[in-house]
């Protein structure tokens, strides 16, 4: 139930993220948030998982690799979470993400390492 949850949550804030656009291409906020959810698949306690500062430079950022459909981004950042001892530990990840309508988004590549 969980899971559901948190995939119609992610769904609505792309949706209202999206909205604002006055282009068709999907904002930079959109990939960061999509590639958000893909990096909280794979973390060992998805529950815990913290991504400092929201979109604060220092901590995330967004490039786009195409301006055209199939719109491309890439996304780096850093997430808190516990690992399987319960402890704390901060990862890197890198994510590539695309969109052809801006409803479905694929995960091209996502490497993710601890610190």
């Amino acid at each position: 139930m969980r899971t559901r949850t948190t995939a119609v949550t992610a769904a609505l804030l792309l949706a209202t993220l999206t909205a604002c656009s006055t282009e068709d291409a999907p904002m930079d906020q959109a990939a960061a948030v999509m590639c958000e959810q893909f990096v909280k698949e794979r973390l060992k306690s998805p529950g815990t998982a913290e991504f400092p500062s929201g979109w604060d430079s220092d901590y995330a950022q967004t490039t786009v690799l195409s301006d055209t459909k199939p719109w491309k981004y890439e996304v780096t950042g850093v997430v808190d979470s516990q690992n399987a001892f319960g402890a704390t530990v901060r990862s890197n990840y890198t994510c590539t993400v695309s969109t052809k309508d801006n409803s479905a988004w694929t995960l091209d590549d996502m490497q993710l390492t601890s610190r």
